[in-house]
């Protein structure tokens, strides 16, 4: 949280810095070198996050893993009243939860490290791509090559990264879910107002996997931008070679 504070901080003072140059000064690419910047300075966050969201995730003795549970809500002894407010809950409950896990398998652990290393890395494959376009750009080749290249591997990382960030994590999340709330015995001594004290005040385990296919519109919005720019590499070498 610290570091996601400091690094905003400073994308704020590279953003105010621009502005105020921008003021005093008709320098045109300003805004170009500052996006460059802040850029350049969150592809750095995302990795070094990766980098240490892994680490944390396989080395660290707890593990902090959110997975699904059945639709649960704790029951209240039959003597406990509370008198209610406007809003009165009518059904529904938790369907999943966050927790520090002790004792995680090595599967669900290896799949939960994958799942959040993809969603940091995600995010760096776009600020790559726009240090790498803003750089040729302030170097009059707003149509290299590489911009196009670059493009094409956004594409294929924002769509590998979303759907593995997703699958990977509700695989791990529901492994998780089965080994915490699914005890290999029950013992409990008579409670006055409640039956089933599992049943009252522990969630059952579940299994829910969904598929996401935002992953997949964004990696085609770069596809089409990767062949844009293929596009206009072309166009500008034609020109050139009729100049």
């Amino acid at each position: 949280m610290v570091t996601v504070i400091l690094i905003g901080v400073l994308i704020l003072g590279a953003a105010l810095a621009a502005a105020e140059k921008r003021r005093t000064s008709s320098d045109p690419t300003s805004l170009i070198r500052v996006t460059q910047v802040i850029a350049i300075v969150w592809a750095g966050v995302s990795a070094v996050g990766a980098l240490v969201t892994l680490l944390v995730i396989l080395l660290s003795p707890t593990v902090s893993i959110t997975m699904p549970i059945t639709q649960f809500w704790p029951e209240l002894p039959s003597y406990v009243r509370a008198d209610p407010s406007e809003a009165t809950r009518i059904g529904g409950g938790f369907e999943s939860v966050t927790l520090d896990v002790d004792g995680l398998s090595v599967g669900a652990r290896i799949t939960w490290a994958i799942a959040q290393t993809a969603a940091w890395l995600m995010p760096a494959s776009i600020a790559v791509l726009v240090a790498v376009a803003c750089g040729h750009l302030l170097s009059g080749r707003g149509f290299a090559p590489v911009i196009a290249r670059m493009a094409s591997v956004s594409a294929v990382a924002v769509t590998a990264g979303g759907v593995l960030a997703q699958v990977f994590g509700d695989v791990a999340g529901s492994m998780a879910s089965w080994e915490v709330f699914a005890p290999t015995g029950r013992h409990w001594q008579e409670i006055r107002g409640i039956e089933d004290p599992f049943a009252a005040w522990v969630p059952e385990p579940t299994v829910l996997i969904t598929f996401p296919f935002w992953p997949i519109a964004a990696g085609l919005g770069l596809a089409a931008l990767a062949a844009f720019f293929r596009y206009g590499s072309r166009l500008q070498r034609d020109v050139t070679g009729l100049v």
